[in-house]
């Protein structure tokens, strides 16, 4: 009896450990399967550089390939639509009009080609606004929200890609930030030029580095959401030069509240794009 009894008592624990041990791997597997369904997780394989590749560009690295998940966060924006118009050459013309007196003059397609003046944190202070060019200018403006839903990304790559990347996400993000802070000090008068003109040429710069530094390491290749980032950063660059270039605070501010525009249209349109 003394024997039967030990001989079961192993056995259990023997078959019964591997049992929870299974059990507690399959629950493990479901719950981060609905955690990355609830998070809307994207994969992304990047291509993969060569040796070649990374030694012309950067000191010798670690060109195995790694796993990294970045959340790009919500974020909702309220701006002030000054009109929608069905022909591009008649938002082109109203644009125009409104950048001469400091709107950013952004043209955002959705059926529609809508002609925006500015983009602001919070409701409150897009009303704040519409109000004053109500009374003031007697300009009639609604408030439409740009929503950026939160993705998290599943990257697969090498580490020099990875971070070329995530750097990317983070750069624009605090650009957007950086130059909502600008646009506001403009309007406030309470700005000094030439120090914003060296900050909006530092940011330029950083723009240009990093689409370049892109380029560098997919070559052109990779998920559209590369070649997408890719593009954007270009195109923040080229609108910095135009406020670089602008003529008077008026078009200064409006140049500046384009590029803030662009940055907040397109990674909403970015996000979405990728969202599941």
């Amino acid at each position: 009896m003394r024997a039967g009894r030990l001989a079961t008592r192993r056995y259990k624990v023997r078959r019964g450990y591997g049992g929870w041990i299974g059990l507690a791997a399959v629950c493990l597997l479901l719950v981060m399967a609905g955690y990355a369904l609830r998070q809307g997780w994207i994969t992304l394989s990047l291509p993969v550089i060569t040796p070649e590749k990374a030694a012309a560009t950067h000191p010798p690295q670690d060109l195995s390939p790694q796993e990294r998940a970045f959340t790009l966060p919500g974020q909702s924006w309220f701006a002030l639509q000054l009109g929608a118009f069905d022909q591009l050459s008649s938002a082109q013309s109203v644009a125009d009009g409104y950048r001469s007196r400091g709107a950013g003059g952004y043209l955002l397609q959705q059926g529609s080609y809508r002609v925006l003046a500015a983009a602001y944190a919070t409701r409150a202070e897009a009303q704040a606004v519409q109000n004053q060019l109500k009374t003031q200018h007697g300009v009639e403006a609604v408030i439409t929200e740009i929503v950026r839903p939160e993705i998290t990304l599943h990257l697969t790559g090498q580490a020099m890609q990875l971070t070329a990347l995530t750097d990317a996400y983070d750069a624009v993000d605090q650009l957007i930030g950086h130059l909502n802070a600008l646009f506001l000090s403009l309007d406030q008068g309470q700005a000094d030029t030439e120090a914003i003109l060296a900050a909006l040429r530092s940011e330029r710069d950083t723009a240009a580095a990093l689409a370049s530094r892109l380029d560098t390491l997919f070559a052109g290749a990779g998920h559209p959401a590369v070649r997408n980032m890719a593009s954007l950063l270009e195109d923040i660059a080229s609108a910095l030069d135009g406020c670089l270039s602008a003529q008077g605070r008026a078009r200064l501010g409006a140049q500046v509240k384009y590029c803030h525009l662009l940055c907040v249209c397109r990674m909403a349109a970015y996000a979405e794009g990728l969202a599941p």
